[in-house]
């Protein structure tokens, strides 16, 4: 997936919101929830990579301009 098509933050964290809302139903077919905690986990992934990048970033804008 190219830069510019990569959803946002806000996005996978919504997704992320959505299963863990779905997951928490006692109705959910077995099969559903643990393709549902698979995706869970990936959106998760994706998740800590933003938050590394900002954070690199982060340091890296603080170590410019404390020069």
């Amino acid at each position: 997936m190219a830069k510019a098509d990569k959803p946002s933050y806000q996005v996978l964290a919504g997704e992320l919101d959505d299963i863990l809302a779905e997951l928490q139903q006692s109705d959910l077919d077995v099969d559903v929830a643990v393709k549902k905690y698979e995706r869970g986990l990936e959106l998760i992934k994706e998740l800590e990579k933003y938050l590394s990048t900002a954070e690199n970033r982060v340091t890296e804008l603080k170590a410019k301009f404390s020069e």
